[in-house]
């Protein structure tokens, strides 16, 4: 996926939901999109320096202050949560290739920082104690479909986790091909669960109000699998195509990759993320998930006011 363009983005974890970035955030977070970008490259702390325009010394610094981590920890972080996407998604390829894509210079220097990480060795990971860490570690976070909730339906939000009968979702499952859309976005740092997708609602409403994006659909974006992430480290991108009415320059702009999707339709429900993963991707034998490209979802008011859209993950064959 190609770097994003980002000229401005949204909250730090620490601002309120509709409070705008500075010019120094923005500054920031294209460095963040830089690193997704390059998770497997050597990290060079001059180089992501000079591209935000400052001094190694104060890029650190002010790093730090807007996601909570240094820049070296914070990409330390997203290599081992790409490698246990990938240990997760991918059994037949090798620890040691995973490693080595990750951006790890030996298979030692992997095996000590995935355990730091998850308390668990990578096989044992592989071997179904993701799910474990998945339940444990972000709990109410680890099943969120990036929905936008109202104000009126949070308690849905924060309900337990319910499977689906067995089946019931794979049946709703279609596999297409989605054109690429360029998206005018806001991002959401260091939020997840009921605050964002509060966050969004509110997003949303704020622009209706003033009569942008009306009646376009809305996209909601996250490129790390969202099982993984805790809730410091959610990264969510939210907002309409390019060229809706209304248009916001001052807004971030991205490419959404064209390709093929695994598709959920949905129409005065919320479905969720993990029930096409548990009931669906986990019993395929032609596809796999792809972790080059985002989950998204798409959201769009019906004639009554309330919502339908889809949700679609991004596959391979096997």
């Amino acid at each position: 996926m190609s770097a994003h363009a980002l000229s401005t983005a949204s909250p730090t974890p620490r601002a309120r939901a509709d409070a705008r970035p500075s010019a120094r955030d923005s500054r920031l977070y294209e460095v963040m999109d830089l690193m997704l970008d390059s998770v497997g490259d050597p990290l060079a702390l001059g180089s992501l320096a000079a591209s935000a325009s400052y001094s190694s010394y104060h890029f650190d610094r002010i790093f730090r202050e807007l996601t909570g981590f240094s820049a070296v920890e914070y990409q330390r972080k997203r290599r081992l949560r790409r490698a246990a996407h990938l240990l997760r998604h991918e059994p037949d390829v090798p620890v040691g290739r995973i490693a080595q894509d990750c951006g790890f210079p030996s298979n030692a220097a992997f095996s000590k920082a995935f355990r730091q990480q998850f308390a668990m060795s990578a096989k044992e990971w592989r071997d179904g104690g993701w799910r474990a860490y998945m339940d444990a570690q972000v709990g109410r976070e680890s099943d969120v479909s990036f929905f936008v909730a109202e104000p009126s339906n949070v308690a849905a939000l924060q309900a337990p986790y319910c499977p689906p009968e067995p089946g019931s979702v794979a049946a709703r499952v279609t596999v297409r091909s989605l054109p690429a859309v360029r998206l005018r976005y806001q991002r959401f740092f260091g939020q997840s669960g009921a605050t964002l997708s509060l966050a969004c609602n509110a997003f949303i409403c704020e622009r209706e109000r003033a009569g942008l994006a009306r009646g376009a659909p809305w996209y909601g974006v996250f490129d790390e699998d969202p099982g993984f992430t805790g809730e410091r480290e959610y990264c969510y991108d939210f907002g309409f195509r390019a060229e809706a009415p209304g248009d916001d320059p001052t807004l971030g702009l991205r490419l959404l990759p064209a390709g093929t999707y695994a598709c959920l339709d949905f129409h005065g429900e919320w479905p969720r993320f993990r029930a096409m993963y548990e009931d669906w991707l986990e019993h395929q034998s032609l596809w796999r998930l792809d972790a080059t490209r985002p989950h998204i979802q798409q959201v769009e008011r019906d004639g009554d006011g309330g919502w339908r859209g889809w949700l679609a993950l991004p596959v391979k064959k096997r």
